[in-house]
């Protein structure tokens, strides 16, 4: 299974996040039920390492996020373009993503080392000039804050049309 872990965004962000997407002219839209914020990207996972990643991680204790949005930025190469809104959690975010993979590490996860770019992806293209009309319909001040009381685990396959994702289990930032 290729598996990931995203924090889980309250309805009012979705909206938000729904809205920028109707401002953006050309590309294709990520569908609003698998809007997402990356914590960490496990990839192929046998189904056999569910029960034990879900042990780790229901061992976290956070608190809440208060999430941020704040401008736009593109990312991806010459032929593959995403247009994402980025995103602000304080300590809190960076605190969760690093116990996350603290975590996974404990139990013999070898994630790949990336530097931790908070964003939710909203446009996708193979066009420059519609990588600049999607970010160009991204306000430049802060959005929020959201209230961001849960993160899950999601399974991932890969269609021509886009991903779709599954959400495997649920766990609540309600405190340290």
């Amino acid at each position: 299974m290729r598996l990931f872990l995203a924090l889980s965004l309250p309805e009012e962000a979705l909206d938000l996040l729904s809205d920028l997407q109707d401002g953006m002219p050309e590309g294709r839209a990520v569908d609003l039920d698998t809007l997402h914020l990356t914590l960490a990207f496990l990839g192929e996972t046998p189904a056999e390492a569910l029960p034990e990643i879900d042990t780790a991680l229901r061992s976290i204790r956070a608190p809440a996020i208060a999430l941020h949005f704040h401008g736009g930025a593109v990312f991806g190469g010459r032929l593959n373009r995403v247009v994402a809104v980025q995103a602000e959690g304080g300590a809190a975010l960076t605190d969760l993503h690093d116990r996350i993979r603290s975590r996974l590490h404990g139990i013999g996860m070898a994630l790949p080392r990336r530097r931790f770019r908070p964003h939710v992806t909203l446009l996708r293209t193979r066009d420059k000039r519609a990588a600049t009309l999607g970010l160009a319909a991204i306000p430049p001040g802060a959005l929020g804050p959201f209230a961001c009381d849960s993160f899950g685990l999601f399974s991932s396959v890969l269609h021509p049309d886009g991903a779709r994702h599954e959400e495997r289990a649920r766990y609540p930032l309600t405190g340290i």
